[in-house]
């Protein structure tokens, strides 16, 4: 996420996940959310869409709907709407500007999108303000939410998708690790062996550039 957003040249930064499905003219909202109006008496430091789960035929892809999706994406609007808390796959966005001064988000292998929420949540906090700075908000896109995908719920269920994130969600703002969370959540048995989340390992790190070597001088030696 980092390395993509240091590449990046736009104004604006947006964040989803790879099976988000965006809604109409995202793109137009976002900017609209961001921008400054003179007669707006806050300044947006961030803004993300309403949360959906894609349950139409071709979300489905055939499976199972999932029994009770429908109180999944109420509850989770009510918690965005309420107290500015969206998640990953409700595609936050902010000005490149607001991310690098934040430092963008923490090395970490899982929560990350949770921290800086947490980071733009505090600058909201009523400072001390005049009329060149205004106070700071998160803005919550209303109409067509941002889509997930529904195969989550459909293979666990909503009972235990639902119970997970929460337990995890507080397991984590009552001091546990994200490695530790890591451990949990993919059920795995160690901890990572390097402080490298697992998505910014490169095939140097892995050894992978140093077989294909090792493989190409034997070639070579046998020609």
């Amino acid at each position: 996420l980092n390395s993509g957003a240091e590449k990046s040249n736009g104004e604006f930064l947006v964040f989803l996940h790879s099976d988000t499905v965006m809604p109409s003219l995202w793109d137009t909202k976002i900017i609209a959310a961001l921008r400054h109006d003179q007669n707006q008496n806050y300044r947006a430091n961030s803004c993300a869409f309403s949360f959906g789960i894609d349950t139409t035929p071709a979300g489905l892809n055939g499976n199972n709907y999932p029994t009770g999706i429908k109180a999944v994406t109420t509850t989770a609007n009510w918690r965005t709407h309420l107290y500015s808390l969206p998640y990953g796959d409700q595609v936050l966005s902010l000005p490149a500007s607001v991310f690098f001064y934040l430092g963008g988000f923490p090395d970490q292998c899982l929560m990350e999108d949770y921290e800086l929420v947490d980071l733009l949540r505090r600058r909201q906090v009523p400072q001390q303000q005049s009329e060149a700075r205004p106070p700071e908000k998160m803005v919550i896109i209303g109409g067509e939410p941002a889509w997930c995908s529904p195969r989550r719920w459909q293979k666990f269920g909503v009972l235990y998708v639902t119970y997970m994130n929460s337990t995890l969600v507080n397991l984590y703002a009552n001091g546990m690790s994200d490695d530790d969370l890591f451990m949990k959540y993919y059920l795995v048995a160690n901890k990572r062996k390097r402080d490298k989340s697992p998505w910014e390992i490169t095939p140097l790190d892995n050894g992978i550039v140093n077989a294909t070597k090792n493989e190409n001088d034997t070639e070579k030696k046998t020609k």
